[in-house]
């Protein structure tokens, strides 16, 4: 049975913001700054940046975040449209002919990855289901100049993403009631990673997602 994993090794990303610009080339998410004519901004890929520590040894840390492709979303058991579809593979994606742009899977996301799009309707991260359908990969790990994007099968036993996921050294980002996910990191030597979901300074950044959000239109079924 397959079982995709996408796998960012924060050592090895240069922060080049090539991930960032081919996932929206990929995908026709459109570009523009936030501003008085634009309140929003759209993007499946974004990127969290925050500080830690005391003066003098202060530190910024930075990682991708996208939709974790959670082995229990949320975002699924609140969908009052049943538009938000998990595959058997892992990968996890938005029926936009059954989603009625509600808003509430975008709410409850607890990494702030889903968003309503310019169309009114949901969207996130689906590992380019479509590429992988075809035996591709993952435009972001594709154009990545750094090879620091991972996409494999973890029931590959000779696959690098199974190597790295079982061994510890690729690690989920576990917030507060997740159990599981399809997104790993490979933290960064300076990164105190298991206090990540507690670390209210990326918390915080975290949380600036939400400023995009519109808000929730209810739940009426259609």
């Amino acid at each position: 049975m397959t079982r995709y994993a996408l796998i960012f090794n924060l050592n090895r990303c240069v922060r080049c913001r090539t991930c960032y610009i081919a996932c929206k080339w990929e995908h026709g998410i459109p570009f523009h700054p936030r501003d008085e004519a634009h309140p929003r901004e759209y993007y499946r890929l974004r990127y969290v940046s925050w500080e830690w520590g005391s003066y003098p040894n202060v530190r910024r840390s930075h990682i991708q975040i996208i939709c974790m492709h959670c082995d229990d979303p949320l975002c699924i058991d609140f969908c009052p449209t049943q538009a938000i579809v998990k595959r058997g593979d892992g990968i996890v994606y938005v029926d936009k002919e059954r989603c009625n742009g509600c808003g509430v899977c975008v709410h409850v996301c607890p990494y702030g990855a889903l968003y309503i799009g310019p169309d009114g309707k949901a969207d996130g991260c689906d590992l380019c289901v479509d590429r992988v359908d075809s035996g591709l990969e993952p435009r972001c790990v594709e154009e990545c100049p750094a090879k620091a994007i991972i996409f494999g099968d973890l029931d590959d036993e000779e696959g690098q993403a199974h190597r790295l996921v079982s061994s510890g050294e690729a690690r989920p980002l576990l917030l507060d009631g997740v159990k599981g996910t399809s997104v790993y990191y490979v933290p960064s030597r300076n990164e105190r990673w298991d206090e990540l979901p507690r670390d209210t300074n990326f918390l915080k950044a975290l949380g600036e997602r939400k400023r995009d959000l519109p808000p929730i239109k209810g739940l009426i079924r259609g």
